[in-house]
């Protein structure tokens, strides 16, 4: 009713529910909802700053100043599952 519990998407900029986004381990705390990150995936897992695939176990990583996902090793805040 008065969003509480909701957080903003960094990507889209609509607002979800705490428990369909991920947060990112950075001081802002910068969130991707679930759509955004479904999307990405489907896509094909490109980085935004190298343009190579995220695989496997890589660590995935939010780039708030570009709106985009890819390698945490690449600088982005990594993105926690929880």
């Amino acid at each position: 009713m008065f969003g509480l519990g909701k957080v903003t998407c960094e990507l889209c900029q609509s607002r979800v529910l705490k428990r369909h986004a991920r947060r990112g381990q950075d001081a802002r705390g910068a969130c991707v909802c679930g759509a955004c990150y479904t999307e990405w995936d489907k896509a094909g897992r490109k980085c935004v700053e190298c343009g190579s695939a995220v695989r496997g176990m890589q660590d995935v990583g939010i780039f708030a100043a570009r709106r985009g996902i890819g390698h945490s090793d690449c600088g982005g805040a990594r993105l926690l599952y929880a």
